[in-house]
């Protein structure tokens, strides 16, 4: 059988052979990629890289958790070497412009729009409809199933990356989504002995692809992201009475807890030099 079926590909024309994959292979390239910036990544991606024309759903455990440093790659390309735009579409946290400079991101570029979570796909559509859109990012906690397919049929009628970003725990459900992978951060070896601010330059993703155009991974990716002093607050700047002290051990929630809590404080003191533009 198997044979059969690789005769009846080989008699196809390739542009149709491009949309035929077997389940035990990871798809090839049905349209153009971008690169992730991270080898080990982009062998486990359909095509070598984020699908540009297709949704990917980025699930977090928590907001900040990497996900954005995840990305820094194909946003430096698009927006230098490509001059085109990124729209971020109801983020958490206010953008941080400093951290976007410090990756290489050229902030004249980015967009942010703030949306009711009930408009935001509605916003996402529309930035997917326009020329000079390199990617669209959007954050949802919900999304109806019929929301999920209009992304995912805007997406495919763009020549731009499209990721919706949302809570881990939605990965039990179905999604219009053709990749769809879980984000969890994860401490460096030997964290318990380090202080908090060494650990952050180590600290990293383990990334599940659960959807795939291609067989499941056989375990998740383990990868570095540091974070960079520049999301980082002041060193002399004083805990909230309400956080949480730790000189050492700091769980996988405080990850995002200290990250945002960075971006915060360095929004508000850049806010009014450079702000990002917003609709």
């Amino acid at each position: 059988m198997t044979a059969v079926i690789q005769l009846a590909v080989q008699a196809l024309a390739p542009n149709l052979q491009r949309q035929m994959w077997q389940g035990d292979q990871v798809a090839g390239p049905l349209a153009q990629t971008i690169s992730s910036g991270h080898p080990a990544l982009d062998r486990a991606l359909p095509g070598q890289g984020w699908p540009i024309g297709s949704l990917t759903e980025l699930l977090v455990e928590h907001d900040g958790v990497g996900e954005m440093r995840l990305l820094v790659y194909a946003l430096r390309q698009l927006t230098v070497e490509a001059e085109r735009h990124v729209v971020m579409i109801a983020p958490p946290y206010h953008p941080h412009t400093t951290a976007l400079k410090a990756w290489g991101i050229a902030v004249e570029r980015v967009f942010w729009v703030r949306a009711a979570e009930a408009q935001a796909f509605w916003a996402a559509e529309q930035a997917l409809k326009q020329g000079g859109i390199g990617a669209v990012l959007m954050w949802a906690s919900n999304a109806r199933p019929e929301a999920l397919r209009r992304l995912q049929v805007a997406a495919q009628d763009s020549r731009s990356l499209a990721f919706l970003i949302r809570p881990a725990n939605v990965a039990v459900h179905s999604s219009a989504a053709p990749l769809r992978m879980i984000c969890s951060p994860i401490l460096p070896n030997g964290a318990q002995a380090m202080k908090r601010r060494l650990w952050l330059h180590k600290v990293g993703l383990a990334i599940d692809i659960i959807k795939r155009r291609g067989p499941p991974l056989a375990e998740p990716l383990r990868m570095e992201l540091p974070v960079q002093e520049a999301m980082l607050p002041a060193r002399t700047a004083r805990p909230r009475r309400h956080e949480r002290k730790a000189n050492h051990v700091v769980d996988r929630c405080d990850i995002a807890t200290l990250i945002a809590g960075g971006r915060e404080a360095a929004s508000v003191r850049e806010r009014e030099h450079e702000p990002i533009e917003s609709a």
